[in-house]
């Protein structure tokens, strides 16, 4: 279920406190609430959101090693290798020395012999 917070107003408060009322919606568009947040408490959200976010990017990331195996796997046609932890492996300890059409030739050889 997802929820979308809106910033709905920046507003102060009686005793001076700036705050920023966020507007949450439900998953069906509805109003669920409105919640007062004062500047500081924004800007460790902020912070939180912005580390997330480059988290969620790092992680995204496609690591050089396995855009490698899916190019040798692409050669042979089969993406049930990804599940070899063998292939895993010789993709991984040649990547970077060999081509992955050089390193799909020798795995066919190598799991001949």
């Amino acid at each position: 279920m997802s929820h979308h917070v809106h910033i709905k107003a920046l507003n102060r408060r009686q005793d001076g406190t700036n705050i920023i009322m966020l507007a949450i919606r439900g998953p069906g568009g509805g109003m669920r609430a409105f919640e007062p947040v004062s500047i500081d408490e924004a800007e460790k959200m902020t912070a939180q959101l912005q580390a997330a976010i480059a988290a969620g990017r790092t992680a995204a990331a496609t690591d050089p090693v396995d855009a490698f195996m899916q190019d040798v796997i692409a050669r042979f046609g089969n993406p049930e290798l990804a599940c070899d932890p063998s292939f895993r492996t010789w993709c991984a300890a040649n990547h970077g020395l060999l081509t992955s059409r050089q390193t799909a030739e020798r795995w066919c050889c190598w799991r001949v012999a």
